[in-house]
This record gives structure tokens, sequence and C-alpha cells, in this order.
């Protein structure tokens, strides 16, 4: 009895231990989704560039969501990329973005935000309400949140945020 009651004891007072070894895998994830973060924006870029459908939907997982600078909630990949490809064909063709990883935040091991700044120049027109600078170039801040499924990060939810004063 006395040496159950010592082993249970043993076993209880290194339970703490788990959550520090758990906690030192941390870093090498966080590094891991840096460069996660900064392909998704690279990729992102480019398809935009490209005025590419597929490239630009595979960034997003088939159950994102999309809220756009007026507010509209668009949900679903399909949805999210027509509308893009409606985007290209009408104001934005031929436009031309740029864009940066400003912060990144894990979320947990399986969510991460990402907020990242673009330019957009090269528009046949502005949206309403979009204050662009004064060579043209609309800024805006967008925000995605990825969420890694079967080891592979995409977005799942994301918003996009006109920068009032550029």
């Amino acid at each position: 009895m006395h040496r159950a009651s010592t082993l249970l004891a043993s076993l209880l007072l290194s339970a703490p231990c788990v959550p520090a070894v758990v906690a030192q895998s941390d870093p090498p994830l966080a590094q891991n989704a840096r460069q996660t973060a900064e392909a998704m924006v690279a990729r992102f870029v480019d398809s935009w560039n490209r005025a590419d459908k597929v490239s630009y939907g595979e960034n997003h997982w088939p159950d994102a969501e999309l809220v756009d600078p007026s507010g509209v909630i668009t949900r679903g990949q399909r949805a999210i990329v027509q509308e893009h490809v409606d985007l290209w064909a009408g104001i934005f063709k031929g436009s031309h973005i740029a864009g940066k990883v400003r912060r990144l935040r894990m979320l947990g091991s399986n969510f991460m935000m990402v907020d990242f700044d673009v330019a957009l120049s090269g528009a046949q027109q502005l949206p309403p309400g979009s204050p662009a600078d004064a060579a043209g170039v609309l800024h805006n801040h967008l925000k995605h949140i990825m969420e890694r499924r079967h080891g592979v990060w995409k977005v799942m939810a994301a918003q996009n945020t006109f920068v009032a004063k550029p």
C-alpha cells in the first residue's frame, strides 16, 4: 500500500513537468510560422499580380470567410475567388500590389494571426470611400487568421481595411 502511494505521489508530482516540455517545442513552431506567413503573403501578392484565381484560391480553406473594406462578408473559398476574379476583370484590371508582413501572432499551435500591409497601384478605378495617396496608391491593412489542418496552413478568416491616411 505504501509503495502504491509513493508511486502515485511521484506520478502526480511529475505531471507539472509535461507543460514545460510542450512549451519548449513552441520556438521552432514560431520560426516555421514566420516562414509560413511570409510565403502566404508572397503567394497572395503573386496571384493578385497575375490575376491567377487558382493560386489565389489555394491560400484559403474551402470554408474561409472574408470581410472586405466596405464590411461585406463573403463566405467560402469559391465565393472569395469569384469576388477577386470580378475585381481583376473590372476596377482592378491590370493593378499591381506589394505586400509585407507587419506582425505575426501565434494563437495556439494550429492558428496564427498574420497582419500585413498592401499597397495597390494601377487600378482602373478606386472603390468608393477608398482613400488613395497623392500618387493614387491604395493602402490596406489585412488580417488573416491561418489554420493548420493535417500539417497544411491556409487562411480561414480574413479582413481587409483601407488605411485612412497613408
